[in-house]
């Protein structure tokens, strides 16, 4: 039975069974949707009313039951015009401000994010991270370990504002279904609505940005915390933690609550000029933390660092910043240079770099790479297999899996900042060693069991311009077969981001 049963019905009975009218008036309570809507009954025959009174009650009831239900479905109607299908839940999102007309040129501080999840609009975890002109970005807290160093907060030249190099970042989980403007929270002046789209199967998500005037509902979930006075970062997946003396790198990590399954991060340079060999380790840099960003969906953190050489030499110094989310650690690394290095290659006849993850109690671990679908027995012993991979050229990936779960490096050399190709000369082969007899100094654990990462070749013919090169590091808890690929596809096929 529907509203227009009721109306038929009613049709049928004459006014004078009752003995009552219908008499339009002004300024009465209306029933939502009804036929009734801002009408009053009055009598006109008072000795009726006892029958009336529970006749128009029982139909009263049944006609809210039925419009009610009839409500019901116009919003399961017209509240949801497309359901989330992304499946994919750790990657993050990354929005440039530049394709948020509506919200371009707001306060920061009056934007929310909000997402369509069991039938209402709620907010979700996100940041604005602002970037200057220059395209640093803008850090708004001191360490309290370096309070009295002369560190002060940034601020962008935008004053707080909303501008096109600024970012907005989210986690994918949280983006919800698609739901037409008389959706969105009525308080709301302006709203972004942005959809994410995986270009591997289709599923899309959507969450809304939306600028208030005034309050509005915020979400309290964090996702990652920068803890002091120990100098860690720590998420629901991993901690990790950087030495004083050394905090450009970090000395432990912790996966999955399991003890540190570092010895060192370790950079080796090898580099001949003029004849004289030098071979540089991190411990040649000096490095002190800087500023940093601390939010819901990351951190970042800020060191600048320099290296000292030949004793008495020193490098100009330069900021570099990591980028540390729930699951992952990004490392973006670009330098522009101001001429080919191919003019100098008499005067250096070859340089080296070694970036790797020098790894500790790993016995009983195994070990995988983009060179080999094998696993790897790591055991402190070197044998056929592993000499055999040792030096391969073109490795970009690892995986460590143990009993917490699985520690993953991943390197990106092909791409660009902004995801556009990059053309490089850099090589990469692979650093792998699994002895506990090896020794390779400076380290705080004799033995490399295993101690993994790459070697970079081609530094002598770079052209002038920008490099671009980004490791990253995820922490991957519930590993089945294949499921690296996943994390791979987080960089290697990001979520498409489109707004209306």
């Amino acid at each position: 039975m529907t509203i227009n049963d009721i109306e038929f019905v009613l049709g049928w009975i004459p006014p004078t069974f009752f003995d009552f009218s219908l008499e339009k008036k002004e300024n009465t309570i209306p029933v939502e949707r009804g036929i009734f809507q801002n009408y009053h009954l009055q009598n006109r025959n008072r000795r009726n009313m006892f029958i009336i009174k529970p006749l128009l009650a029982v139909l009263f009831f049944i006609a809210s039951l039925i419009l009610a239900g009839e409500a019901k479905a116009l919003d399961s109607k017209t509240v949801v015009l497309e359901k989330k299908t992304l499946t994919r839940a750790e990657d993050f999102v990354v929005v440039y401000g530049k394709t948020l007309r509506k919200s371009l040129g707001e306060d920061i501080g009056q934007l929310g994010l909000f997402a369509f999840h069991e039938g209402k609009l709620v907010p979700i975890p996100f940041q604005i991270d602002e970037i200057n002109k220059e395209g640093e970005w803008v850090l708004t807290q001191v360490p309290p370990t370096q309070a009295g160093a002369g560190l002060k907060p940034e601020r962008d030249d935008d004053d707080g504002n909303l501008d096109e190099n600024d970012e907005l970042a989210f986690m994918a989980r949280d983006a919800g279904d698609r739901v037409p403007p008389e959706g969105y929270p009525p308080e709301a002046l302006k709203v972004d609505e942005i959809m994410i789209r995986d270009p591997i199967d289709g599923g899309k998500s959507w969450v809304y940005l939306c600028f208030f005037k005034g309050s509005f509902a915020h979400s309290h979930r964090d996702y990652v915390a920068y803890v002091f006075p120990e100098d860690q970062i720590k998420t629901g997946n991993y901690v990790m933690g950087f030495p004083p003396e050394l905090p450009i790198a970090p000395g432990m990590i912790s996966i999955h609550g399991s003890p540190s399954i570092l010895d060192r991060m370790k950079i080796r340079l090898k580099v001949k000029i003029l004849g004289i060999e030098f071979s540089l380790a991190e411990s040649n840099f000096i490095s002190r933390l800087s500023l940093y960003k601390d939010g819901p969906i990351r951190v970042i953190r800020r060191t600048r660092s320099a290296i000292k050489f030949i004793g008495m030499f020193r490098s100009p110094s330069a900021a570099v910043e990591n980028i540390f989310y729930e699951n992952a650690v990004v490392i973006p690394i670009w330098t522009r240079l101001p001429y080919s290095t191919k003019a100098f290659k008499f005067l250096i006849p070859y340089i080296i770099v070694r970036g790797t993850a020098d790894l500790k109690n790993m016995h009983g671990w195994k070990l995988k790479t983009n060179l080999d679908p094998r696993w790897l027995k790591i055991d402190g012993k070197m044998d056929e297999d592993e000499n055999t991979l040792n030096g391969k050229e073109g490795f970009n990936w690892f995986l460590a899996s143990g009993p917490p779960g699985v520690f993953m490096i991943r390197l990106v050399l092909d791409r660009n900042p902004d995801g556009t190709p990059q053309k490089t000369p850099i090589t990469t082969r692979l650093y792998y060693k699994d002895d506990d007899a090896s020794i390779d100094p400076p380290e705080a654990t004799p033995g490399e069991s295993p101690d993994v990462g790459y070697w970079l070749d081609g530094l002598r013919d770079l052209e002038k311009g920008l490099l671009y090169i980004c490791p990253a590091l995820f922490m991957i808890k519930d590993y089945s077969e294949g499921k690296e690929k996943d994390y791979l596809n987080i960089l290697d096929r990001p979520l498409e981001v489109s707004v209306n």
